[in-house]
């Protein structure tokens, strides 16, 4: 569904929290057994990027 490990893994400090902060996010979400959006997904990996 997403690839926020690689932002991680890519080691750019700002897009390393970005990309852990939207990963708790979801998988928050996830615990009450809710689905992320498709758009949802796309917002957050344009935010990681700075495009957003």
């Amino acid at each position: 569904m997403d690839n926020f490990e690689e932002y991680i893994r890519q080691g750019e400090p700002n897009k390393t929290e970005k990309a852990k902060a939207w990963k708790t996010a979801i998988g928050l979400q996830q615990v009450d057994g809710l689905k992320p959006s498709d758009y949802l997904i796309a917002t957050a990996k344009q935010s990681i990027e700075g495009d957003k």
